[in-house]
């Protein structure tokens, strides 16, 4: 099948650019941002949108080198633009935020006419409310 992937800005905004990978039956195919794109440029921030007429597995994975030259990679979950949104809690049981790590939290709406917005609460091992700065 054919694998079309089109990038958009944060707020949605279309770039313009899209590329289409063939995969194989039962076959798998990895690529980065900037073999698809390779006059896109770096550091991206927006929005891959991924389709095909046929049923896929996608697994997106956020990689970067720190600033101690320390390789980190991690997984990104697809969104299905089709399925019916929901106004559950999310929980993240665990956080870096000390020792040169942070961790980066971004709200996104997957599905058509949500709202990305949202509110983080911190609570430490007791469940007291914790005060920590957001940028």
């Amino acid at each position: 099948t054919t694998v079309t992937f089109a990038l958009t800005e944060l707020d949605g905004t279309t770039i313009g650019m899209s590329a289409s990978v063939d995969v194989p039956p039962l076959g798998q195919v990895a690529r980065f941002i900037d073999e698809l794109f390779p006059s896109l440029g770096t550091p991206f921030s927006g929005i891959v949108r991924v389709t095909s007429d046929q049923a896929v597995g996608i697994v997106g994975l956020r990689a970067r080198t720190n600033e101690r030259g320390d390789f980190l990679i991690t997984t990104t979950p697809p969104s299905n633009e089709t399925a019916v949104s929901t106004n559950a809690e999310t929980f993240f049981p665990h956080f870096a935020d000390a020792g040169g790590w942070t961790t980066q939290f971004i709200l996104f709406s997957g599905s058509a006419g949500q709202s990305s917005a949202g509110t983080l609460r911190f609570f430490n091992d007791d469940g007291l409310l914790l005060d920590l700065p957001v940028s």
